[in-house]
């Protein structure tokens, strides 16, 4: 068994809506103070704010002057970064997470597969479940709602996931829907979970907060409250998945070599 940690900050704050220089400037602050840091994970279209009407004038794409800018952010910071945008594509917007490495290279926008409500009518749906690389871990980018399907998360984690990362825009009444979902991903994969969701008021939405890091056990290393901008950090403990096949070292509960896929296929 092979482990290491990977440190992780979670960004829980309230976006400007329609404001992406205000918002890219707080991901640059945040990221020059990041030197501690692996990790950076904002939430759910955190550059634009929730808005699901004229996306030409806030949609990005990956060869975007001020996502290069972001990735020379990350290159001096040395800090790896996933920030929810909104993606600019021949076939449409996408509501997505930009991924950047430490070391300034871009590795693309991660499109959100499952969407919410009348998000569908402004955002096309991504059709891939693949886990990137940064700080040369493997990790499944989940987004928002995403998070409540158990099959994103496991997918994600059979495809060699050793960190679930979600960035949330969840609102009230939907609390505790994502606190029980981020811990039950967690305990069912045997893999840390990363959560961060807004704060704030937007577009007729209440955010709901609850930004937190989950060990591989489901028990919570660090978490904030529903209502207030903060931000929390930890060191999360990965499993090299390329040198076991069992994540944990506890056999009993190990729920992917006990699976029964011809079950499921039924």
């Amino acid at each position: 068994m092979h482990t290491r940690t990977l440190h992780v900050t979670v960004i829980q704050d309230a976006p400007r809506p329609r404001d992406l220089a205000a918002n890219l400037r707080r991901v640059t602050a945040a990221l020059a103070s990041s030197a501690d840091t692996d990790l950076l994970l904002f939430p759910e279209l955190f550059l634009s704010g929730y808005q699901t009407a004229g996306l030409a004038e806030l949609a990005l794409t990956h060869t975007d002057p001020r996502v290069i800018a972001l990735a020379t952010a990350c290159r001096d910071a040395g800090t790896a970064l996933l920030v929810g945008c909104i993606e600019a594509a021949p076939e449409g917007f996408f509501d997505a997470i930009l991924a950047i490495d430490r070391d300034g290279t871009v590795r693309g926008m991660v499109r959100k597969t499952h969407l919410f409500g009348n998000e569908s009518e402004a955002f096309r749906a991504g059709d891939t479940l693949t886990p990137i690389t940064l700080c040369e871990t493997t990790i499944g980018v989940v987004n928002c709602f995403e998070i409540e399907f158990p099959e994103v998360a496991r997918t994600l984690v059979l495809r060699g996931a050793q960190l679930i990362a979600a960035g949330s825009a969840n609102m009230h009444p939907y609390t505790l829907d994502h606190r029980i979902a981020a811990t039950a991903r967690a305990l069912e994969n045997r893999v840390p979970v990363a959560y961060a969701n807004r704060v704030g008021t937007e577009s007729g939405h209440e955010f709901c907060g609850g930004s937190r890091l989950v060990m591989a056990d489901g028990g919570t290393l660090a978490e904030l409250d529903s209502a207030t901008s903060g931000v929390i950090s930890g060191n999360l403990s990965l499993t090299d998945r390329s040198r076991t096949a069992a994540t944990p070292p506890d056999p009993l509960t190990d729920m992917l070599s006990q699976r029964r896929p011809a079950l499921y296929a039924r």
